[in-house]
């Protein structure tokens, strides 16, 4: 990989953003952590980094929204995707639980511990971090507080494991995504992801709907965002196999462009198999 543009991801060092870089790419790629998903978008489409990795979507949380706003307000396509075990740890300085006053670490995080801060740190004020490696640099300051974090941050930054696998739901896992210009190769085993805004018209996604059915397109997930743009306006974000070289997926385009206000194509990649 010498000479190679770096990989930006949401740094610093030790966020689960890394380790997934670090196995899309390899130990001998160049790795640029950025201190934002935003910055991560921002470093991309300047030519700062070759391509970028971050978090989507967590399987106990839901969407990152940051990334799905940033993918579709922005001209990035999504080009692979890796599905990654999450195992949350609180570091902490302290000793015992009892001292702690504060938790940091990022909000996708504090959700996906929600449970758990509330059985044994009920009384410890949550503060958000722009990342779980970030979160333990301030915690390391701080003599009564802890950060929810990986075991790689907890070793990089040199705060203890106080306890391990915190996390509410056992098998949980972050959905990553490689973002860059233009479409991966097609490989037979793909998925799809795509934006749009529906007519302001009754049945208006049945009719959307309808065409996936019609086309044998079989939808991965569906939700709604607020249209930063227009208000009271919502955009739709989906996910569904097949690359658009694909026929059916092609037809479908083509078909949803007449009933939509908008249709936005956020990149076609290899399918990444599901874990455990």
């Amino acid at each position: 990989m010498s000479g190679a543009p770096p990989v930006a991801y949401l740094g610093p060092e030790g966020t689960f953003t890394h380790a997934a870089a670090r196995e899309l790419f390899g130990a001998a790629a160049t790795y640029a952590g950025q201190v934002t998903i935003e910055g991560v978008f921002d470093a991309v489409a300047r030519g700062d980094a070759g391509c970028g990795v971050v978090p989507i979507e967590n399987s106990s949380e839901g969407s990152v929204t940051q990334a799905v706003d940033a993918l579709i307000d922005g001209a990035l396509v999504l080009r692979a995707e890796l599905e990654l075990p999450i195992a949350h740890c609180l570091v902490s300085r302290a000793a015992e639980l009892a001292p702690i006053e504060r938790v940091y670490s990022h909000p996708q995080a504090l959700g996906q511990c929600r449970a758990w801060l509330f059985r044994h740190l009920e009384r410890a004020a949550l503060v958000p971090s722009v990342s779980t490696a970030a979160a333990v640099r301030e915690a390391k300051s701080d003599e009564r507080a802890a950060a929810i974090a990986s075991r790689l941050a907890s070793e990089i930054h040199g705060v203890p494991v106080l306890r391990e696998r915190i996390q509410d739901v056992a098998e949980n896992a972050t959905r990553f995504v490689v973002i860059g210009a233009g479409d991966a190769p097609r490989t037979g085993a793909d998925k799809t992801t795509l934006a749009f805004i529906l007519r302001h018209e009754r049945g208006a996604l049945l009719r959307v709907l309808e065409i996936f059915d019609a086309e044998g397109i079989n939808l991965t997930r569906l939700e709604s965002r607020p249209n930063r743009r227009e208000a009271w306006e919502y955009v739709f974000f989906t996910d569904f196999e097949g690359h658009r070289d694909d026929a059916p997926v092609a037809r479908a385009f083509d078909r949803l462009r007449t009933k939509c206000v908008m249709v936005k194509h956020l990149g076609s990649y290899p399918r990444a198999p599901r874990r455990g």
